[in-house]
């Protein structure tokens, strides 16, 4: 397997992001319930697992200069929402702009600080274990 670490795992689902919202914004033009739909379950993946595991097992470790990306996560969550919510396309592209905006940066700046984020792996892997549809989104069907 190629995810061994917390760190591998996010740029991993990073990848997984950039290709569902690509998706999603293709379809949006010819099928928008489906292209809605597909942005949605991503967004919700992103707020309850992605997000989550950064804030709660990764940022802790990297301490304040993780601060602005987890605040990130706030508005990300409430922009995303309501983009969704009001099936605004011009408000949809922005917000997929800001997350793959946002995945860039943290592995550019955060990713190669050095900390013991294995520290936490086996916490991760627990709870991935028990998020619904985790498989389903990532294509991860093997979890470690």
């Amino acid at each position: 397997m190629f995810v061994h670490n917390p760190i591998d795992l996010l740029k991993f689902e990073h990848a997984i992001l950039r290709v569902r919202y690509s998706l999603g914004l293709q379809v949006l033009n010819s099928d928008p319930d489906l292209g809605f739909s597909l942005i949605e379950e991503t967004h919700r993946f992103v707020i309850d697992w992605h997000a989550y595991v950064e804030d709660k097992y990764v940022f802790p470790l990297i301490g304040e200069k993780a601060k602005p990306f987890s605040n990130d996560h706030l508005l990300i969550k409430n922009y995303g929402k309501g983009a969704i919510e009001q099936r605004r396309k011009d408000w949809i592209e922005r917000y997929v702009k800001i997350v793959l905006d946002h995945n860039s940066n943290e592995e550019r700046e955060l990713f190669s600080i050095e900390a013991n984020f294995m520290k936490n792996w086996e916490l991760i892997i627990s709870e991935m274990k028990k998020f619904n549809d985790y498989s389903k989104i990532t294509g991860l069907k093997k979890l470690p």
